[in-house]
């Protein structure tokens, strides 16, 4: 990303999550409230009603199809995740590289007992501070952690290492070496002195060996080096299931590939024919 803008992708991701929630077909798979937040960021007036609206839904044809959708389907169990944490006794939410997202500005309102942190670059906190209403306990820490350690951007803030947290990380570790997540995650288990889940996103590499969505077209290999975000790492499913060898003190509960979030959030209605990117897993996991 550039350093005096917000990145290509949490606009992205910002913009798919508004153009949804005006899509009968999907609004009620929108996070409630988060497009509302989000449409603060970007403008999709635009595109977002016929006949416009269709060239959208061809482009994400052209990359990645149904990768919108699977953007939604991700931040739902994400939010799924972190309310069964704060539901059984968690009492801070650290999101690392929050984007633009919406999870903790929408639940410091609803949990008003719990204490709510986003760490990202600069830019992006900038633009979310215009956007987003103050509360106390809520807190948006401007740091780019290419440069800052995590556990110094988290210093001298609200953020307690002896009480139970969950940290999320997400769409942000496949931007990252396997060098990089090794420090990012020493870093939170320094962190997470007491009892605390890690909710993160990493990408399966497809039949080639490669970090990428399993259903990218070949135009989104350039689209990301145009975007110099491309991917850098991945994570075999069976190295997900032996989580502790790579990273000491941390067991895997739960994982959520394609398969799993379109049987929990598109099955029950009817909607699992519908195109969902595939090739990104969200797994959870406990120290």
């Amino acid at each position: 990303m550039r350093a005096d803008r917000p990145s290509t992708t949490a606009r992205l991701i910002a913009a798919a999550t508004v153009f949804l929630s005006r899509d009968p077909r999907y609004r009620d798979l929108v996070p409630p409230g988060a497009a509302e937040l989000c449409a603060r960021f970007v403008s999709v007036e635009a595109v977002s009603r016929a006949p416009l609206s269709w060239a959208v839904w061809l482009a994400e044809r052209a990359t990645i199809p149904g990768l919108m959708l699977h953007f939604m389907l991700r931040k739902r169990f994400i939010e799924d995740t972190v309310r069964a944490s704060l539901a059984a006794g968690c009492e801070q939410v650290v999101v690392v590289g929050a984007g633009f997202d919406t999870l903790a500005a929408r639940l410091a309102a609803e949990f008003p007992q719990a204490r709510f942190i986003e760490i990202d670059h600069p830019a992006t906190q900038a633009a979310k501070r215009v956007a987003i209403d103050e509360r106390r306990n809520l807190e948006l820490i401007a740091a780019n952690l290419a440069e800052e350690r995590l556990q110094d951007a988290l210093a001298g803030g609200a953020y307690r290492r002896d009480a139970p947290s969950v940290f999320v990380i997400e769409g942000l570790l496949m931007y990252l070496t396997d060098a990089q997540i090794a420090v990012l995650f020493a870093a939170i288990a320094e962190l997470q002195r007491a009892p605390g889940t890690l909710v993160f996103t990493v990408m399966e590499p497809a039949s080639d060996g490669r970090p990428r969505f399993h259903n990218a077209t070949p135009l989104v290999t350039r689209l990301l080096s145009l975007w110099s975000e491309p991917f850098r790492s991945a994570m075999r499913r069976e190295a997900a299931a032996r989580l502790p060898e790579q990273f000491p003190g941390l067991r895997l509960r739960d994982l959520a590939d394609s398969e799993a979030l379109r049987s929990r959030y598109l099955a029950p209605s009817g909607r699992q024919a519908l195109p969902l990117a595939e090739g990104e897993m969200v797994l959870v996991a406990e120290r």
